[in-house]
């Protein structure tokens, strides 16, 4: 009797087992399922996130796309009006850039500073100027005047002749890193109208100073 009471509790014992691992097991898909579902919705929010993303990128490279063809446009209208300037103009017109390097200058300028178009690149602007008037033609130089230009008078050493009072407009950045300076001799004056102030005074016959 004692062997069919241990029998009968050890078979209970054993179906609570196999009931547990049941259990277990739903548990443990019913757990897999939703850690599935959980996945499955976080990558669909990946993917929509990368694909927005994506989007966003594709947009932004169009966008830089067209701005940097407009910025071409803009800047092959500007090289083409400063190459007009400099064929046209029948006075001193140089282009410098922000080391004061010149970049080009047309025939009425290489009459001003006395030097060949040869060797006029070998120069900075500052060789034909006096030092205290070299930041005038600066990027950062002195701001005087109210229009956008920066308007005065300064003197002109040129390697051959004698020095000339010249009326200069400075416009900087006319290109990127190009800056553009004219200058209208002066007849007769030879001395500066200004003392310390670059702007000329009013009495002048400017051009470009009022």
């Amino acid at each position: 009797m004692k062997i069919e009471r241990y029998a009968v509790a050890a078979l209970g014992s054993a179906r609570q087992g196999m009931k547990r691992l049941h259990l277990l097991g739903e548990w443990a898909a019913t757990w897999s399922a939703r850690v599935a579902l959980r996945l499955y919705a976080a990558a669909h929010q990946v993917g929509q996130r990368v694909q927005s993303v994506r989007r966003t990128l594709i947009h932004f490279g169009h966008v830089v796309k067209t701005a940097r063809s407009r910025l071409q446009e803009v800047l092959r209208k500007q090289e083409t009006e400063l190459a007009k300037i400099l064929i046209d103009s029948t006075e001193p017109v140089v282009v410098t850039d922000d080391a004061h390097r010149i970049l080009a200058a047309n025939a009425a300028a290489l009459t001003l500073f006395g030097v060949s178009e040869a060797n006029l690149y070998r120069f900075a602007i500052d060789a034909f100027l006096p030092s205290e008037q070299v930041h005038y033609f600066e990027r950062n130089g002195p701001r005087f005047g109210r229009s956008a230009e920066r308007v005065g008078e300064c003197e002109i050493r040129p390697l051959v002749g004698k020095p000339k009072v010249v009326e200069f407009s400075f416009q900087e950045n006319y290109t990127l890193g190009s800056h553009v300076s004219k200058f209208h001799i002066v007849a007769g004056r030879k001395r500066l109208v200004q003392s310390a102030y670059p702007e000329a005074a009013s009495a002048s016959k400017s051009r470009w100073i009022a």
